[in-house]
């Protein structure tokens, strides 16, 4: 049933915003964008539920759009520099979780939040696979560890556990054993000095907190001992 704009006013609160009377009465605080952009105006008849559409729209955009430059990072913002070295930008990847945390800080709606999310996993914006797979070679390159503890790591950063079992599936065991054993070697250094019951005790119990499962950890030290 349509209602009729008795009266438009700014909203003491918020500057931006303005107060919709419908019939005579308080009805909502919406921006003044959205009425103007809307053609809200006061003798308008509209129904209730297409103003709530709006700003529930409104809102989804922006959170949105809030989302989108947060996956935009500016490397360089020198603007007279020469082309080899002008500004790139990259995208940065976050996970579903990390954004609707984020999201959830800038005080959007729990309905808002999810309508935009969807909207970026459609659009490819948001891809908790590719952040996954991401993670393992950084992880790989710069601190290598296990499988367990990689998944640990997945699950800590927001990805299902699910997604984080099929993207740990994709390591070879041949490839976790190598990587064991060269960090295996380097630490087994510091056991010279120590009884090799000892030595190999504690290396075990450093490859198990690395994340490295127990085969994986008995054929590395069947090869160092």
């Amino acid at each position: 049933m349509k209602q009729r704009i008795t009266d438009i006013q700014a909203s003491p609160e918020l500057r931006s915003h303005q107060h919709l009377f419908l019939d005579g009465a308080p009805f909502v605080v919406i921006h003044a964008s959205l009425v103007e952009k809307f053609g809200l105006r006061i003798g308008l008849e509209i129904e209730a539920d297409t103003i709530k559409k709006i700003i529930a729209a409104d809102e989804v955009m922006r959170a949105k759009n809030y989302a989108l430059r947060l996956l935009r990072e500016e490397k360089d913002k020198t603007t007279d520099a020469p082309e080899a070295s002008r500004p790139t930008v990259k995208r940065k990847t976050y996970t579903k979780s990390e954004i609707e945390r984020k999201l959830e800080r800038e005080g959007f709606s729990t309905d808002a939040i999810e309508t935009s999310i969807a909207e970026l996993i459609r659009s490819g914006h948001i891809r908790d696979r590719k952040y996954a797979e991401n993670w393992i070679v950084r992880r790989q390159k710069s601190n290598p560890r296990g499988k367990t503890l990689l998944k640990r790591e997945l699950v800590d950063k927001g990805i299902d556990r699910e997604t984080a079992e099929q993207v740990i599936a994709t390591v070879e065991t041949e490839d976790e054993t190598k990587v064991a054993l060269e960090i295996a070697q380097k630490r087994a250094k510091q056991y010279k000095r120590l009884p090799t019951h000892v030595a190999k005790r504690r290396l075990h119990g450093f490859l198990a907190r690395r994340g490295f499962g127990s085969d994986v950890v008995r054929q590395v030290l069947e090869q160092i001992f």
